[in-house]
C-alpha cells in the first residue's frame, strides 16, 4: 500500500543541502508582528500576567566565557540587519538583548514554525492533565474527519513525531496544491500555499485537512504512519486539531491556560486563528522578546523537574526519529526530531524550535545556556554564523 522504498528514492532527489543556499525572506513588518494588522480573521489574544515572572540580568565582564558570547552577538547582529532581535539567557540570567530595524522591545515577534513546538507544549500538558489519555491514541478515534488520511490513522506520538506520511512536503511543510489556495486580492491569482488564504478567512484549517484543500493536496498517503519523518505543517495541524476536540476550546485558549498563564507574561501576544477560530498551529503564533525569554526559561525548568510534564519534555527533545532530509528539507542541520522540537544538531548541541527566514529557540539543558533570535531573512551563511556563536558560547570554559 505505501511504496517506501520507492518513495525515499523520489525524494532524494528534492533533498536540500545542509548548507543554505539560497535566499529566504519575509516582510520586516510582519516579522514584529504586523500579521495581526492585515489578517481577517480574530487571533486569540494572550494577556499579561497579573504578576508577571521578574527577569534576572547580567553584565558579564570582556573577558570571559559571556563576555566573549556577547561580543560575538553583537558582531552578528551588525552583519546581518536583517535580525530583528537576539537575546542570551546563561542559567536563567539575560546577559544579553539587541534589537535593530523594526524590532523593539515594544513589538511582538512572529514565530513561524516555532509555533509547532508550542504545540507540543499544549498537547504535554493535554496529557499531563488527563485531557489525552495516550499518545498512542489514533488521532481519528479524537477526530473522526481525519480519518480519510493518515493524518487520522496516525496515533498521536506519529503525529507529534511528523511521521503521518500524509503527503510529499513541497515547500516549508506544506505539499503543492493543484491550482493553488484561494485569491490573491491584487492579481486574481491563487496562493501556492495556506498561510495567506487562512490569513484571507478564504480556508480553514478543517478545509487543509478533510475538505477542498485536502482534495488539492497532491502526492497524498505516501508512507505508513510512523515509518518516515517528513517535516509537515498538516501534523501539527491534525494536533491542534485534537486538543479542541479534546478540550472543547481552541488549541490557543488551551495553550493560554495550561502553559500562557505559568509563564506569567508582561505583555500581550497573539496566535493566528482561521475564520471558524481553529488556531492555526503550525505557525502564527508572536510574543515581545522578553515574554519569549519567560516561555524559554518555562520550558528549561519544566525539563529538569520530576513528574509527567518533565518527562513529556524530556522525551520530546530528544530524537524519536531520524531526519532523512526529504521533502522540503528543513531541518537539514539536524539529524534527528522528537516531539515538534528538532534534536541532535550536528554542529551545535541543545534541541531547537526554528522558524522560516530566521526564526531561532535554542536551549542546552546540559549547560543552562538559551538562545532566542528572531530576522526576517535568512541568508547564505547566516544560519552557520549563529550556530558558531551557540557552540563556541557553550563549549568555551
Amino acid at each position: 500500500m505505501y511504496p517506501v522504498l520507492a518513495l525515499v528514492t523520489l525524494l532524494f532527489s528534492l533533498t536540500v543541502p545542509v548548507a543554505v543556499t539560497a535566499e529566504v525572506r519575509m516582510a520586516e513588518r510582519f516579522n514584529v508582528g504586523g500579521y495581526i494588522d492585515v489578517t481577517r480573521t480574530e487571533p486569540h489574544t494572550f494577556f499579561p500576567h497579573a504578576e508577571p515572572r521578574p527577569l534576572q540580568f547580567d553584565d558579564p565582564l570582556p573577558d570571559t566565557t559571556n563576555g566573549r558570547a556577547v561580543e560575538a552577538a553583537r558582531q552578528y547582529m551588525r552583519a546581518y540587519p536583517a535580525n530583528t532581535g537576539m537575546m542570551l539567557i546563561d542559567n536563567g540570567k539575560i546577559i544579553f538583548t539587541a534589537y535593530q530595524g523594526m524590532g523593539g522591545p515594544d513589538r511582538e515577534f512572529f514565530s513561524m514554525s516555532i509555533a509547532k513546538s508550542l504545540t507540543s507544549l499544549a498537547v504535554g500538558q493535554a496529557l499531563c492533565n488527563g485531557a489525552l489519555k495516550s499518545l498512542d491514541i489514533r488521532a481519528e478515534t479524537i477526530v473522526p474527519e481525519l480519518a480519510i488520511s493518515n493524518f487520522g490513522r496516525s496515533t498521536i506520538r506519529q503525529l507529534l513525531m511528523m511521521s503521518s506520511g500524509a503527503y510529499i512536503s513541497a515547500t516549508a511543510g506544506q505539499p503543492n496544491f493543484t491550482g493553488g489556495l484561494g485569491i490573491r486580492p491584487k492579481t486574481g491569482k491563487p496562493y501556492p500555499a495556506a498561510a495567506w488564504p487562512m490569513r484571507l478567512s478564504q480556508v480553514t484549517v478543517a478545509d487543509l485537512l478533510w475538505g477542498f484543500g485536502w482534495e488539492k493536496t497532491e502526492n497524498k498517503n505516501t508512507s505508513e504512519p510512523g515509518r518516515l519523518f517528513m517535516y509537515k505543517a498538516g501534523d501539527t495541524m491534525s494536533l491542534g486539531k485534537v486538543i479542541e476536540r479534546l478540550t472543547g476550546g481552541s488549541l490557543a485558549a488551551y495553550f493560554d491556560k495550561t502553559v500562557w498563564q505559568k509563564v506569567r507574561a508582561a505583555k500581550t501576544a497573539h496566535w493566528e486563528a482561521d475564520k471558524d477560530g481553529s488556531t492555526v498551529g503550525a505557525s502564527g503564533f508572536q510574543a515581545h522578546l522578553e515574554d519569549w525569554a519567560r516561555i524559554a526559561l518555562w520550558v528549561w525548568k519544566e525539563h529538569r523537574k520530576p513528574g509527567c510534564f518533565g518527562d513529556y519534555l524530556r522525551e520530546a527533545t530528544r530524537t524519536q526519529i531520524a531526519n532523512p532530509r526529504l521533502g522540503s528539507g528543513a531541518g537539514s542541520s539536524f539529524d534527528g526530531y522528537g516531539y515538534q522540537w528538532w534534536t541532535d544538531n550536528k554542529y551545535v548541541p541543545g534541541f531547537w524550535g526554528k522558524g522560516y527566514a530566521g526564526q531561532e529557540l535554542a536551549i542546552n539543558p546540559d549547560t543552562g545556556k538559551i538562545l532566542l533570535k528572531f530576522g526576517y531573512r535568512n541568508y547564505p551563511g547566516v544560519t552557520g554564523d549563529l550556530y558558531k556563536i551557540y557552540r563556541e558560547w557553550n563549549r568555551d570554559k
